[in-house]
């Protein structure tokens, strides 16, 4: 028996971008396994035959903490440098308010893709010379290992998830809610169905309500 799971949205993948690609998949698979519910709805467009084959199972997250942590005033964000998450609307947001919040700090945790690039080069340079030009008030840890990022959730009273794109789940999410963030993130994939009430959501997120939404 086959068990297929998916990460990621199988409209944009080779194999599963076309219903009948799909169609074949439910044939052969005794279940199809999906992320999230966005996952499942997008495998299942134009499917009408076999659809009590496509089910859902999200990732798990160990709980960090036994306790709630104690927190500093701190902003973090963790994750690649690119355009699809939004890392940029990160920097832009604090760059508009670190001044008048000066007991603040403000983190950014990043990896960068493995590219040669230059317009992707360009965006990662521009976006961490933008967040050091902040001063002391903010700091670039660049490739953390897991436990590191833990330990800076642990303390972090705010994660932003600022995605453009449409996470398939949001595992960052998951993680700083593990370790008792405030999440605040772009209201797209499957990143509602994580954080259903317990968080933020914006919608067509952008600097300006990130900012707004931070303040408040």
């Amino acid at each position: 028996k086959i068990l297929l799971f998916f990460h990621n949205d199988p409209l944009k993948m080779k194999g599963s971008k076309h219903k009948s690609d799909r169609q074949i998949l439910l044939n052969q698979c005794e279940k199809i396994l999906c992320v999230s519910e966005y996952i499942k709805n997008q495998f299942l467009i134009g499917i009408n035959a076999k659809k009590e084959k496509v089910e859902v199972i999200y990732n798990g997250i160990n709980r960090q903490q036994k306790k709630f942590p104690k927190k500093n005033k701190e902003i973090l964000y963790v994750g690649k440098i690119a355009k699809d998450k939004g890392t940029h609307l990160y920097v832009n947001a604090i760059k508009s308010l670190y001044r008048n919040h000066k007991d603040w700090k403000f983190i950014l945790i990043g990896t960068e893709q493995n590219s040669k690039n230059i317009d992707y080069k360009n965006y990662s340079n521009q976006v961490k010379d933008n967040f050091i030009s902040i001063g002391k008030q903010a700091k670039l840890e660049m490739h953390l290992s897991y436990e590191k990022v833990h330990e800076r959730m642990k303390t972090a009273s705010v994660v932003v998830v600022p995605s453009i794109w449409k996470e398939p789940y949001g595992l960052v999410v998951a993680e700083a809610m593990s370790n008792g963030a405030a999440v605040l993130a772009s209201n797209v994939g499957g990143i509602p169905e994580i954080i259903k009430k317990n968080g933020i959501l914006i919608d067509e997120i952008d600097s300006k309500k990130i900012k707004n939404n931070l303040i408040e």
